[in-house]
């Protein structure tokens, strides 16, 4: 199978091509500094998608997946600085937050799927996949609505 039909990877590039589009709106200042970091983050997202789907150990894929939920947080963050500066509005943070948490969901269950398919596996992302995966369900389950949240 293609990585292009791989929907985390489909949703990471959607968000990073919106990313990249609303920093090109920015003024030259905020695009060399926080723009430019934003736009390598969210890239990172699908970079190491990408990355962990080209390799053929277990470890190594989920290693990559791990690093891909990693960049995403960057992302996040970024975000917050761009709203706090007041260089997207309220709607567009909270959308990309929303698009961007369920995202991080759905790249933990993707490293989970190969686990589940790989039980010779003992290396120790298993662990770190159950502890992870508990949390954003927590996480997910929260009623408090704060878009500046980090997941």
């Amino acid at each position: 199978m293609s990585i292009m039909n791989i929907r985390v990877y489909t949703v990471a590039c959607e968000i990073a091509n919106e990313i990249a589009s609303i920093v090109g709106k920015w003024g030259v200042m905020h695009q060399r500094t926080l723009g430019e970091q934003l736009i390598r983050a969210a890239d990172s997202i699908t970079n190491n998608i990408a990355e962990g789907y080209g390799r053929t150990s277990t470890g190594e894929r989920i290693q990559f997946f791990m690093y891909s939920d990693a960049s995403l947080s960057e992302t996040r963050n970024c975000l917050k600085l761009a709203y706090g500066r007041q260089l997207i509005d309220e709607d567009t943070n909270a959308r990309l937050q929303r698009l961007l948490r369920g995202l991080s969901i759905s790249i933990v269950e993707f490293a989970n799927s190969y686990l589940e398919r790989d039980q010779k596996y003992q290396g120790p992302f298993r662990e770190r996949i159950a502890k992870r995966r508990a949390w954003l369900v927590r996480r997910s389950e929260d009623p408090t609505p704060n878009s500046n949240r980090s997941a």
